[in-house]
């Protein structure tokens, strides 16, 4: 399921997605984002659902977003849709609309205020499908740094530049900063690639970031680096490497602006 949702009363409008499986009667993902700015709402439900997710983390970085809201109505949606008042949204081959979505309306509305307007689209699509263009499916390091506890992180491929006088990847520690480029072919990572300023006329192109966090083991390294407070990258590299690094953050860094 995908939607959108606004409480007329507090201004606030939002985007959410669902994916159930079916067959095992469990939520694979619940996201949600809410914010002051109506343009979220415009956002069309007749998009496939990866780039619908992708709108969706986009509406994130925007101005006006609420953080704390979206991270209550995406915890209100997975509540929901793990209660067992949903088990009629996991019968196969049975279509919802109008009423079936009540109790999800009213748990929205427990979360933003007062009454909501709720817009739904459901979509079917196999578990091949799912795993087919799904972020955890793509290729990772074997060794990448540790995530962190905040829910919703987007994680985008990148690469590192190397430098002859840089600093090896073994000597690497969180805080240097690295010239990384979003190598992800993902529509939402070149979207942020360009919003990031990390894409020009010729491709990608490497911009200024902290490394978050370092993981090392069998000759190689894994590299998280942080874009904003909800977009890293990570990227695994052969422990001689040396990479172009500044060990101190220079004052008024523009991830600074990002991350806050």
């Amino acid at each position: 399921f995908k939607g959108r949702v606004r409480a007329p009363s507090e201004s606030l409008y939002g985007l959410w997605l669902a994916v159930l499986n079916l067959k095992e009667g469990r939520l694979l993902r619940a996201r949600a984002v809410v914010s002051y700015n109506p343009a979220v709402y415009a956002s069309e439900l007749d998009t496939h659902w990866f780039d619908f997710e992708g709108r969706l983390y986009a509406c994130r970085l925007w101005a006006g977003t609420a953080q704390g809201l979206s991270q209550e109505l995406e915890a209100s949606l997975s509540k929901t849709f793990d209660s067992p008042e949903a088990k009629p949204f996991y019968q196969e081959g049975k279509r919802f609309s109008g009423e079936a979505f009540a109790p999800l309306k009213s748990a929205m509305g427990g979360v933003l205020g007062g009454g909501v307007v709720l817009e739904a689209r459901q979509d079917v699509l196999d578990l091949g499908q799912f795993r087919e263009v799904r972020p955890s499916a793509l290729p990772r390091p074997r060794t990448r740094p540790k995530r962190g506890g905040r829910g919703g992180l987007l994680v985008l491929h990148i690469a590192v530049e190397p430098d002859p006088e840089g600093v090896a990847a073994d000597d690497l520690r969180a805080g240097d900063l690295v010239y990384a480029s979003i190598n992800d072919q993902r529509d939402i990572a070149q979207y942020l690639a360009k919003l990031f300023g990390a894409r020009g006329e010729s491709g990608p192109a490497p911009i200024v970031v902290p490394v978050e966090a370092v993981e090392r083991g069998e000759g190689r390294v894994g590299l998280r680096v942080r874009f904003s407070a909800g977009v890293c990258g990570d990227v695994e590299l052969p422990g001689p490497l040396k990479v172009k690094t500044s060990r101190r953050p220079a004052r008024g860094s523009w991830w600074k602006r990002f991350i806050g």
